[in-house]
């Protein structure tokens, strides 16, 4: 009975052109773009997943922060009853704080004396000949105020170790690095939903090596693919944002996405002050992850994405709510690619192979690069991303001097960025995404450059100042990131973000040595290379189209047509 229902279905189907087809479908998607359930849906499926990013991307400082304090403590020293400082008077005295190092002093001897009398002793033995300098782990092992709080203690991450502590950051950085270039094409080649997916098992799989490892080098494996993974939940989500809202709330939603960011800093750093132990920080972190599942469960494909796929059944499905009743009539194809000879037959098996790479993982990319507008745009916008990203994170960096505590700084930061976020919007509404990413840059540039003027006293003036680069760099991410998914077509649109999001990845994993090699030639060097560096890609923005006076464009080949006629709306 029901495939006697199936196939008269199938014979009262009507015929229509693919081109028909994509129109009624692109016009069902502007009317449920422009507010309603499928809105609101898409908006908070793809919004939370961000605010994990924020978790773990920013856990780093709380996890692994170097210890409130540090000693060696002396094997041969534990049976006496010497207090802690009496001990630390004797073995690092004139040394460097940390107790990397201790003196050389026949420790098993003073153990037998009081702590006066090995105090006279070793001052006296020190006028006539002063002892060597050994390594901690010579003669004990390391001590740590709370060690529970940062899994430097767990793995003795210290002293000539210490250049591995900052592994754990590395290995996330270049997890983003590498899962922005690949996530962008599999988003394209496969889907927003399934890059999403497979960045969600990613996060969830990472989160929980972090929390569990007895290794740092499986700590580190996590660590890369929560990086990894940041990238798969953050660029398909904002990609279908931008892709499926109207023009009305894109702006404002795209901004909100990125702000959801701080949010889950705020919440982290909350958090943290909660719980202490940094495994138990870690998994309260990693519990939060599991709702990852019902977002893949809820989340339907990109209807834009799969209009250029040609699945049209699936797309009038998710618009309308119901199966298509139309069946799209195949284009004829010519007379003359039915005609073959033996010269065509002949290079079948070389020609395979090349479409094979050109139609399948090389597609996108090639295609960023084959046409001269799109390569003009995406050199710009490589330049635009890794300066805003090297600037964003000179300023963290820069601003994390400040003598306070961990929490407070967080939370700082998380509320500096979000008005940083918001401003935009306002700005977006009126002078468009051109004039708002320029302006932006010409702010920022000229905060980090007024550092210059600052006295090297005035903690306080430097302090707001950096506060403001952070301020103004904020914001500028937000809308370049709009601003550059607006810029490609729909068939390229994730490989652009992706590949210009791994040279942001360049850039912040830059930073630290711009901050630490230059910042030792002089404290203002770095700020002065991001200012000018900055004013340099404000003015490369004037080399860009305006995006926000007209419709996306799907095809590569309708992207300088679109262009020109931005331009010309812009003129009107």
């Amino acid at each position: 009975m029901t495939k006697s229902k199936d196939s008269k279905l199938e014979k009262t189907r009507e015929l229509i052109s693919e081109q028909g087809m994509k129109d009624l479908l692109t016009k069902q998607l502007e009317i449920v773009g422009s507010g309603g359930a499928f809105v609101w849906a898409i908006f908070f499926l793809c919004v939370t997943p961000n605010i994990l990013n924020g978790f773990h991307v920013s856990s780093y400082t709380l996890l692994g922060h170097l210890p409130d304090d540090q000693w060696c403590g002396i094997d041969d020293l534990r049976a006496t009853n010497w207090t802690l400082e009496q001990k630390r008077s004797i073995t690092d005295r004139e040394l460097k704080p940390g107790g990397c190092e201790v003196w050389d002093w026949d420790y098993k001897q003073l153990s037998r004396m009081s702590f006066d009398e090995a105090l006279n002793f070793t001052n006296r033995m020190s006028q006539i000949n002063k002892p060597a300098v050994v390594n901690c782990k010579v003669k004990g092992n390391y001590e740590y105020l709370n060690p529970e709080s940062t899994f430097v203690a767990d793995w003795e991450l210290t002293c000539d170790r210490s250049i591995q502590r900052t592994s754990a950051q590395v290995s996330l950085s270049l997890g983003k690095f590498c899962g922005s270039f690949s996530f962008g094409i599999l988003a394209d080649k496969f889907g927003r939903k399934t890059s999403f997916t497979l960045g969600a098992a990613f996060f969830i799989v990472g989160s929980f090596m972090c929390s569990f490892s007895p290794w740092y080098s499986l700590f580190l494996i996590g660590r890369f693919a929560l990086g990894a993974a940041s990238s798969g939940l953050f660029y398909p989500a904002f990609t279908m944002i931008v892709e499926n809202i109207c023009l009305k709330h894109r702006s404002w939603m795209s901004i909100a996405f990125s702000a959801s960011y701080p949010v889950g800093m705020i919440l982290l750093a909350i958090t943290g002050y909660l719980i202490q132990p940094w495994r138990y920080l870690q998994l309260a972190l990693t519990i939060p992850s599991l709702l990852l599942i019902l977002n893949c469960y809820l989340m339907n494909e990109s209807p834009r994405w799969l209009i250029t796929k040609q699945r049209y059944d699936r797309v009038y499905q998710i618009l309308f709510k119901q199966p298509s009743h139309y069946e799209v009539q195949s284009a004829i194809a010519p007379a003359t690619e039915i005609v073959s000879d033996k010269k065509t037959l002949e290079p079948t098996v070389n020609d395979s192979l090349c479409q094979k790479l050109k139609n399948g993982p090389l597609k996108s990319i090639i295609e960023l690069y084959s046409n001269p507008k799109v390569r003009k745009l995406i050199f710009t916008s490589y330049f635009m991303f890794c300066v805003t990203s090297l600037s964003y994170y000179v300023t963290a960096l820069n601003a994390s001097n400040l003598s306070v505590s961990r929490y407070l700084y967080i939370i700082a930061t998380g509320v500096v960025d979000i008005p940083s976020y918001l401003v935009p919007v306002i700005m977006l509404r009126f002078t468009g995404r051109r004039i708002t990413t320029m302006f932006l840059f010409m702010w920022t540039g000229i905060s980090l450059l007024l550092v210059l003027a600052v006295p090297t006293g005035s903690t306080t003036w430097i302090v707001s100042f950096a506060m403001l680069g952070r301020f103004g760099i904020s914001a500028t991410y937000s809308v370049v990131t709009l601003y550059t998914a607006e810029l490609y077509p729909t068939e390229i649109r994730n490989s652009a973000l992706g590949t210009c999001s791994t040279w942001a990845h360049v850039g912040s994993i830059s930073a630290p040595y711009v901050v630490d090699v230059l910042g030792a030639l002089g404290w203002y060097i770095p700020t002065t290379i991001c200012g000018c560096c900055v004013l340099v890609a404000g003015l490369l923005t004037l080399t860009l189209p305006e995006t926000g006076t007209g419709k996306l464009v799907d095809k590569v080949g309708d992207a300088s047509v679109s262009n020109e006629q931005n331009e010309k709306a812009e003129k009107q």
